[in-house]
């Protein structure tokens, strides 16, 4: 009930921009993960809650504490453990949105990646192949970088190369809210 919109909002933006949705399946998938991180955001405020309504509502006795050490946080888990189990229900609802936020970009990913490579087999039947330079060994020294496997450097884009251009750029998700006419 407190979240701001606008924040959601700013979120998908951020998404859209770093995912680059082609088209309405694509972009439906990208609101499917803002929605699961937005809510995750909550889970850890719903947490910090229901501790500290526990600790209010359910105090512990000084028969438990007659040392000082007993921590009343632990008091509050193992009394809703007892009866609610609120704490177990929060973790299933966060589990499940971290599912959903998995599925829902390995989906994107699988569908841009297809994506890719249809037009990367259409150029190619467009073109003609150049002819094979036969690699010699010899050519590419063993260095220490070139052993690397992980995290490898920045590699030169090739002859020619055009990154793609932001698809949808002018895509409102719901037209109508917060003043929802096409950006220009």
């Amino acid at each position: 009930p407190d979240a701001d919109p606008q924040e959601f909002f700013q979120l998908l933006d951020q998404f859209r921009n770093r995912l680059q949705p082609f088209d309405e399946v694509e972009d439906a998938l990208v609101e499917r993960l803002v929605a699961a991180e937005f809510k995750m955001r909550s889970v850890r405020y719903m947490d910090a809650g229901l501790f500290h309504y526990q600790a209010e509502t359910n105090p512990m006795p000084e028969q438990f504490n007659k040392a000082g050490r007993s921590n009343p946080l632990a008091w509050a888990f193992h009394g809703d453990s007892a009866y609610y189990n609120s704490f177990s229900k929060l973790m299933r609802y966060e589990g499940f949105l971290q599912r959903e936020f998995s599925r829902a970009l390995r989906d994107l990913s699988m569908l841009q990646a297809d994506r890719r490579a249809r037009r990367a087999e259409a150029d190619a039947q467009a073109t003609p192949p150049a002819p094979a330079e036969p690699e010699s060994p010899a050519a590419v020294p063993k260095t220490e970088e070139t052993n690397r496997t992980q995290f490898p450097g920045p590699t030169p884009a090739p002859a020619g190369f055009q990154p793609d251009p932001p698809q949808n750029p002018n895509l409102i998700p719901f037209p109508g809210v917060n003043g929802g006419s096409p950006k220009r």
